[in-house]
């Protein structure tokens, strides 16, 4: 939503910045643990611990991400910053990301492969991101 690439069926994404997991879960339990599809789940991502909760509210899927790092050194959020300084230079693909998103890709994906990216997306866009003066 906060870049115009969303579709029928997106989620939003809430990424914040978690150092306690013990205290987000039970806070998080507390608030949402009734909501139909909860999960709660921790995980290690690129060695990085991370606690992700997914549930459905008013029939919108949320995910609330959590790393001990802030947020806005996240890739999730760098992938946003970057995704959406690669439309304001080229709006057109816009329109070729959405499309992809509505045959099943993801995101970073998406990008990468109308950027002709390869390799894993995740990393890619970050790399392209710093090489382009996108990020720090």
């Amino acid at each position: 939503m906060p870049i115009g690439i969303d579709i029928e069926g997106s989620d939003l994404d809430i990424i914040m910045e978690v150092n306690d997991f013990n205290r987000f879960e039970n806070r998080v339990i507390t608030l949402f643990g009734d909501r139909e599809n909860f999960k709660l789940k921790r995980v290690v991502i690129r060695n990085i611990p991370v606690i992700k909760a997914n549930f459905l509210l008013e029939g919108f899927e949320f995910e609330l991400f959590g790393q001990p790092q802030p947020s806005n050194r996240q890739y999730a959020y760098l992938h946003m910053i970057i995704e959406n300084a690669i439309m304001e230079k080229c709006p057109s693909i816009r329109e070729k990301v959405i499309n992809l998103k509505k045959q099943g890709f993801k995101t970073e994906p998406a990008f990468c492969t109308v950027l002709r990216l390869d390799g894993d997306p995740y990393e890619k866009l970050i790399e392209y991101g710093k090489a382009n003066g996108m990020i720090d």
